[in-house]
């Protein structure tokens, strides 16, 4: 007998199938007995009466390989639509150990941390499931948009040369007796291809390198780019953006509608026309009316605050939860034409969806003669690029292109909290691939100390750092910063009395730890680190724990009260050392979970 899958025994009522899959979970009710089993299909129930059946699953757990024969019936009780009656269950390959984590439950509620540890496993949750099964719908449909539309595709290398980019951070590796970097972007060769085929695309992994700790980044990521030739101007790029993102959202509600309710998603609203447009410019104007943030700003560009407050705008004035960002700052890189009305702009422009940006995009320099002269501005050596040059030496016509984030999407689709959780084995600072980088020890706080200042450097963030004399209690802590209660941040390192994980909990040092919230939180209860261990794990002493669980390897829990201060201070490894800053910086370069973890 051939094999059926799970989906397709409701078109088999009446008939015996064979089934193969996974033992996703048993349930007991008195006399009879359900076991569902996962195969690729989905799930579907079957229904075990007879003792001898039974008592061949005995002691097994989920993950174990099953073949099941049995008599297919239509079943208005369960979920399916059918069931499997009269079974004959085969054993392949039992398993008997307790998985780590209970994957067949309906909502998991795992840490980010906990997720990635055991993402094999968390794979085969079925909502899980979903969001990838969609994320590979959205490649699917970029794809059928992109050829319906007269792109040719290719694929780009990912070993390079030279920098892909100016003015990011790259990934260097050893090739041969030399160097040559992981790609930032396709972005040389989508452009040398136009001047080949007129409209192109790509789907390509590219690497950043800036090290960015935020529930927004990783640093492997994947592109779906276009390029196009033959332009008017730039709107002619926007309007086969808009036509793609219609194709994508159509492909998903057409083909994913399980999927989709499984992840209880409500995709993005599309607008009746075109996608609202607004200048970066009279964008600082919008958002100061509706927030009162200074439209005076040292450049065109927007920050993670500006971009959540235009969505809603667009949403209130166009009701849309798409929009146009253009006419970012001017030589926004070397291959980006300024505006030829305006040159303190550059003819740029961003799709933000739901205060996100999903894509990216710029019309680009196509003479020669301009290009060149911009890209020696840079200071970019010609002799890394002679392929490219060559493609505008010789004819390219007036051309502009963009790149949407695969993963921004799937999250903001999903309305993921991480990207991470929109990533199947994401690298960020902590991880490669999804696995947990083997990082050097801090043996001292003072090593601490210099690993938190080049971590906020790294990333432009402004702060101050205080030497003073040794703080014990919050109240001596204020005294010596001359700062309030509130401004400072209490710092507990807690640990989970089940998993043995640890937990920073960030809150104003003028409050108390609620125990019972945290416990709510991450779904174990949980106790007070013992400082012998502190002192052994990180080098620290109890009164100078700085917030940044992250570089410490631990999920960080950020009270929402905290944001209520603009500034916060806290020890930063050492008794004798703090630092202050913005607490927006904080709590973003944190990437915490925020809650409410305090006492009333």
């Amino acid at each position: 007998m051939e094999r059926t899958l799970s989906n397709e025994c409701k078109n088999k009522v009446g008939k015996q199938v064979k089934l193969a899959g996974w033992l996703h979970i048993v349930r007991s009710l008195g006399k009879i007995n359900f076991l569902i089993l996962r195969d690729r299909g989905g799930l579907i129930q079957i229904v075990i009466f007879e003792k001898e059946e039974l008592k061949k699953i005995e002691g097994l757990q989920e993950g174990t390989i099953l073949e099941v024969t049995g008599l297919v019936q239509g079943s208005e009780q369960t979920e399916f639509g059918v069931e499997i009656v009269d079974p004959e269950i085969t054993i392949k390959v039992p398993i008997k150990e307790v998985p780590p984590i209970e994957y067949n439950k309906k909502d998991l509620k795992l840490n980010i941390d906990t997720e990635l540890d055991y993402r094999p496993l968390v794979l085969r949750n079925p909502r899980k499931q979903a969001i990838f099964k969609v994320q590979a719908g959205i490649l699917e449909a970029f794809s059928k948009s992109m050829k319906e539309q007269g792109f040719i595709e290719f694929r780009t290398p990912v070993l390079m040369g030279a920098p892909s980019e100016s003015g990011a951070d790259v990934f260097k590796v050893n090739y041969y007796e030399g160097n040559a970097y992981l790609a930032q972007s396709p972005q040389i060769y989508k452009q040398i291809m136009v001047g080949a085929y007129e409209r192109v695309f790509t789907i390509a992994t590219v690497f950043r390198a800036e090290k960015h700790n935020t529930s927004r980044h990783i640093m492997e990521i994947t592109h779906l780019d276009g390029e196009m030739g033959f332009i008017e101007n730039y709107e002619d790029v926007l309007e086969v953006i808009e036509q793609t993102v219609r194709d994508i959202l159509d492909h998903l509600i057409k083909n994913y509608k399980k999927e989709l309710e499984l992840g209880e998603v409500v995709l993005p609203k599309l607008p009746e026309g075109k996608f609202p447009r607004i200048k970066v410019k009279d964008a600082f104007e919008v958002i100061e009316k509706r927030i009162g943030k200074s439209s005076k700003r040292e450049e065109l560009d927007v920050d993670p605050e500006d971009e959540r407050e235009l969505g809603k705008w667009a949403l209130e004035e166009h009701g849309t939860d798409f929009l146009f960002l253009t006419h970012f700052k001017k030589n926004k890189n070397f291959y980006t034409w300024n505006d030829f009305d305006n040159p303190e702009e550059s003819i740029s422009y961003d799709l933000v969806c739901r205060g996100i940006e999903w894509l990216s995009g710029t019309h680009r320099i196509h003479e020669y003669e301009e290009l060149y002269k911009r890209f020696k501005e840079e200071g970019l050596d010609e002799k890394d690029y002679e392929h490219y040059f060559q493609a505008f030496k010789f004819g390219m016509p007036n051309e502009a292109g963009f790149s949407f984030g695969l993963e921004r999407m799937t999250q903001q689709i999903f309305q993921l909290p991480n990207i991470r959780s929109a990533t199947l084995f994401p690298s960020d600072l902590k991880r490669i691939a999804g696995a947990k980088r083997r990082m050097g020890k801090i043996s001292s706080g003072d090593e601490l100390v210099t690993k938190i200042k080049k971590f906020l450097e790294s990333r432009a963030v402004e702060y101050d750092y205080l030497e003073h004399e040794p703080v014990i209690t919050s109240e001596e802590a204020s005294e010596v910063r001359n700062t309030s209660m509130e401004e400072g941040r209490k710092v507990i390192i807690l640990r989970g009395k089940k998993s043995k994980d640890n937990f920073m909990v960030v809150f104003p040092s003028n409050l108390k730890l609620d125990m019972k919230k945290v416990k709510d939180v991450v779904d174990e209860a949980v106790e007070f680190e013992k400082p012998e261990v502190i002192k052994e794990k990180w080098g620290i002493e109890v009164g100078g724990v700085p917030p940044f669980g992250n570089l410490l390897g631990m999920k960080v829990l950020w009270d929402k009260r905290n944001d209520e201060e603009k500034r916060s201070a806290f020890n930063c490894g050492i008794k004798t050392a703090s630092i202050i800053m913005k607490t927006e910086d904080l709590k973003e370069v944190l990437d915490g979970e925020v809650g409410d973890f305090v006492k009333e």
